[in-house]
């Protein structure tokens, strides 16, 4: 049987397979459903978004005053993704690999594109109807329950902590029956803090695709730019902005020594 969740009918599995959500709580004089002003997402409405590797959905399981829930679905299509990939000059995986893989039910560099095509606006800190909102810091709170995190807990802690979160990341068993056999590379994310939500978005667009260490599209020449913009105001000062600007830049030396001596630059000029 499927559920109703705001007026909206879904499926039975939905929630089960959704890939972040984002909450805040709030107080009725500063009701926790603003998020849906900064996302510039109506709470009472469930969208759907095309993007270049299937389609995204932004819902919301709860929407009240005190408390704010956000849901971003990604549901990608293998297939597209590979064509593009071929189109693109892409190095081909295995004839199989490229069509059976992780990419439908984990959160990999995918959502990351997701985030920045669906939140755009919410990512680079604008809100027309509330222009007062999207600079001050609350309490959020994100989950991803499937993240591939090459590196492992330890790393997820490393990369979010310093940016001010409280960080729990917890192993995903390969198979829950059979303890046996060990942790998958997988976590199951959650972050806690203050932050405004144009920094939490930032922080996700650049870190997805860092822990999944395998960006999933064609890694163009203003891959800096974009790091750069994401990464103003917390990358420069990172204790571990050799590993992210190596990473993101999927191990380019030359993008990667770009990108770093443009972010100190970026620091600098900050600092005067």
């Amino acid at each position: 049987m499927g559920k109703t969740i705001r007026g909206h009918r879904t499926n039975g599995t939905i929630l089960d397979r959704v890939f972040l959500t984002i909450s805040t709580t709030g107080t009725a004089d500063e009701p926790a459903t603003d998020l849906g002003f900064l996302l510039h997402k109506h709470p009472d409405k469930a969208q759907r978004f095309s993007t270049s590797h299937g389609v995204a959905h932004v819902l919301y399981p709860e929407a009240t005053a005190e408390r704010c829930t956000a849901a971003l679905l990604l549901e990608v299509d293998p297939v597209a993704l590979v064509r593009r990939a071929k189109g693109r000059g892409g190095a081909p995986d295995s004839a199989l690999a490229q069509y059976v893989n992780d990419r439908p039910y984990a959160a990999s560099s995918l959502l990351a594109v997701a985030l920045a095509a669906v939140f755009s606006t919410a990512l680079k800190g604008r809100c027309e109807a509330r222009p007062e909102l999207p600079g001050r810091p609350r309490p959020l709170r994100v989950e991803v329950p499937a993240l591939p995190a090459r590196g492992g807990p330890a790393l997820v802690e490393r990369l979010f902590a310093p940016l001010g979160w409280t960080v729990t990341a917890e192993p995903v068993a390969l198979d829950e029956r059979f303890p046996e056999w060990g942790d998958s590379r997988y976590v199951r994310l959650v972050l806690e803090g203050e932050q405004t939500l144009s920094d939490a978005l930032r922080h996700l667009y650049v870190l997805l695709p860092v822990l999944d260490d395998s960006k999933h599209y064609w890694v163009a020449p203003d891959e800096v730019e974009k790091l750069l913009r994401s990464g103003a105001g917390w990358l420069a000062d990172h204790p571990e902005q050799r590993l992210i600007t190596s990473r993101y830049l999927a191990r380019s030396r030359r993008r990667a020594r770009c990108g770093r001596g443009a972010s100190a630059r970026q620091a600098a000029r900050a600092g005067r």
